[in-house]
């Protein structure tokens, strides 16, 4: 397993592509998501959304672990986007760490797509920041 990397930047999608417009801040993860990296993960997720408010996509492309809890700290971001009035989506292919959102159920309820720019484009629309 490697270490936890967080890394964030903000995306302004094409309002012609898409419908949406404003930022979007674009959260991508990457190493090991598990219980010891839980509470850094879960500061650096508050401070992307601090930054960018609720609309929020992560990249989980580069997980190489994710466990229980981990999968529980996304659950969260998910429905806190949702409560703020915002839209979270994940990126993440049925395989590898991620597969666990699949195995869960958590894949049926919360966005998931298989890049950046596929969540991107599926962004709903809402009010210029």
């Amino acid at each position: 397993m490697s270490e936890l990397h967080i890394s964030t930047e903000p995306i302004t999608p094409d309002a012609g592509d898409s419908g949406s417009s404003g930022i979007l801040g674009v959260v991508t993860v990457r190493g090991t998501l598990d219980f010891i990296t839980h509470e850094t993960a879960s500061g650096l997720f508050d401070k992307a959304f601090a930054q960018y408010g609720p609309h929020l996509v992560m990249d989980l492309l580069g997980l190489d672990f994710l466990d229980s809890r981990a999968t529980g700290l996304l659950v969260s971001c998910w429905k806190r986007a949702l409560d703020e009035g915002g839209w979270l989506a994940l990126v993440a292919l049925e395989k590898g760490a991620a597969r666990a959102l699949w195995i869960t159920g958590l894949a049926s309820h919360v966005p998931v797509f298989p890049t950046v720019e596929a969540a991107l484009a599926a962004a709903p629309p809402r009010a210029a920041q």
